[in-house]
């Protein structure tokens, strides 16, 4: 792999994308410049350009097909109950009226408003700081929803599993892509460093991840082992043409797939 320039390369800082992360900074490779983000942000620098490869949300792919090649050797999901992107409630799901979706996500919350189409919802934005969960529910996502199971909620209601009920097949909450015609070859590195990362760096991402999180060791070992999925494949893929066509026949105008903006 040679390049004039460092290929700027996006990681989104959660812990389901600790195994490729870890086995990155491990590996160190000369040619790459490891750019951190959570997933809006790194949805933005990739839109704008500033990132040649990247992990970005569903949505941001879907929109923007025409500026990106789909990374199809690797995704973030999960084919059942997720762990991680979770609506916490102080009722019951069919009583729910209030929900604050998190300003860090736009695919999350795209796929609770699916799920949740029947329903008379009244949907605002939360930062994770100072929710009130009283007569509301809150979606939340990543480190922070695996944080805030442990705050005692009467409800939790995860999404992963919803959407899997839903549409029978699993959620796609992230893709990789790259630049068009560009960095092929880091196809192949993906899955092999995230393999890397789940085998012989695994016990050292374990110990980092719990440090963090304040979580014990086996919380996360079934997160990362047992939850999430990094393949891609054609059930993959046909959840994602499900995904977009769903949230087109639900919403237009400005609330559109291709005018969500995180």
């Amino acid at each position: 792999m040679k390049h004039k320039k460092k290929i700027k390369f996006g990681l989104i800082n959660f812990t389901n994308c600790l195994p490729l992360n870890y086995t990155l900074e491990k590996w160190q490779p000369e040619n790459i410049e490891l750019i951190y983000g959570n997933p809006a942000q790194i949805n933005r620098l990739m839109a704008s350009g500033q990132l040649d490869i990247a992990p970005v949300s569903s949505i941001e792919y879907l929109k923007n097909r025409d500026k990106y090649d789909l990374v199809e050797t690797a995704c973030i999901s999960s084919d059942g109950e997720c762990g991680s992107v979770t609506l916490f409630s102080d009722r019951e799901l069919h009583r729910v009226k209030n929900i604050a979706l998190p300003d860090d996500s736009a695919t999350s919350s795209a796929m609770l408003k699916i799920i949740l189409k029947k329903h008379d919802i009244i949907y605002s934005i939360h930062n994770y700081n100072n929710i009130n969960f009283n007569n509301r529910a809150a979606l939340f996502i990543g480190d922070n929803a695996l944080r805030e199971k442990n705050a005692g909620h009467c409800f939790s209601y995860d999404i992963g599993k919803l959407w899997k009920d839903t549409a029978g097949y699993p959620a796609v909450f992230g893709t990789w892509v790259r630049k068009k015609n560009m960095f092929r070859e880091l196809d192949i590195l993906i899955p092999k460093a995230i393999e890397t990362g789940l085998k012989l760096y695994f016990n050292e991402i374990l110990d980092a991840a719990s440090i963090n999180l304040r979580l014990p060791g086996e919380a996360i070992r079934d997160y990362l082992k047992s939850k999430i999925n990094y393949e891609y494949t054609e059930r993959h893929k046909i959840s994602l043409e499900k995904f977009e066509e769903s949230f087109n026949n639900l919403f237009s105008g400005s609330d559109s797939l291709y005018s969500l903006r995180l």
